[in-house]
């Protein structure tokens, strides 16, 4: 039986007019981190803004399956078909700009033009890469971690020592709620088979972004796909791995002069 239209769509929100554009968050967070974004350019982009899986409004996934970006990629497909687009531009930060390239590799004509902010695809980086190892050992210390340390650690080695305790209990009870599939996302990331050779083919315009007070192992993802994606341009900008959110402005201005 097909899924019902409310019920493929669940998590996402559409704005605006004008070329399709899809936005990717990152993990532990959700599309309402593109709310300045979408202001920019809703003149002139019809703009899908989804919440991946788990997060937001998006269906909930089985926390004992063996998650891979498979389940966020097929989603995608069913949203888009639900909504007749087929061709569109495609902006994703961290697991979001992970999950952006898989759909761009696998759906080549679809994407016209794609952005991506520190895309955290680790599998791309050999396994003795002391970035990558950096990123195995927290989502193995997540893994074992009540909820309450699991989001501590993952949000502070994104933002910094002590973020999780500066900010208040009515933002970090969300965060606790979604941390259990931030522990799945580290699944899918370290789990995905493809490689920089397959991600050589991306021959689309692409904008990599990445802050410059970043974390090594998210620096390590975008230089390796600098050096790889035949078609792409690389921006430092001000800020760290969470510069979408921290630095909006600066970051939005980016995307918006690439897109338009």
């Amino acid at each position: 039986m097909r899924p019902n239209n409310q019920t493929v769509l669940a998590g996402v929100k559409i704005s605006g007019a004008g070329r399709p554009l899809v936005l990717l968050h990152s993990s532990m967070s959700s599309g309402k981190q593109w709310t300045k974004l979408v202001q920019q350019l809703k003149d002139n982009h019809q703009i899908i803004n989804i919440d991946l899986l788990g997060y937001g409004d998006a269906p909930q996934p089985d926390r004992n399956t063996v998650f891979s970006l498979q389940y966020e990629t097929r989603r995608i497909e069913s949203i888009l078909a639900e909504l007749g687009v087929e061709q569109f531009d495609l902006v994703g930060h961290s697991y979001g700009g992970a999950t952006a390239l898989k759909f761009t590799y696998e759906n080549p004509s679809r994407v016209n033009r794609l952005v991506v902010f520190e895309p955290v695809a680790f599998h791309l980086l050999a396994a003795d890469n002391p970035a990558r190892q950096d990123v195995v050992q927290l989502g193995n210390s997540m893994a074992e971690m009540s909820d309450f340390e699991a989001a501590e650690s993952f949000l502070d080695y994104w933002n910094g020592q002590g973020y999780f305790a500066s900010i208040p209990d009515f933002v970090r009870q969300p965060l606790l709620n979604r941390v259990y599939k931030g522990v799945l996302d580290f699944t899918a990331l370290l789990g995905e088979s493809y490689q920089l050779s397959d991600y050589a083919n991306i021959v689309q315009p692409t904008l990599l972004l990445s802050g410059e007070k970043t974390r090594r192992s998210a620096q390590a993802v975008v230089h390796e796909l600098s050096q790889h994606l035949p078609n792409s341009h690389m921006q430092v900008t001000p800020g760290g791995h969470m510069a979408p959110i921290s630095h909006a402005d600066t970051v939005n201005q980016y995307i918006v002069d690439f897109l338009d």
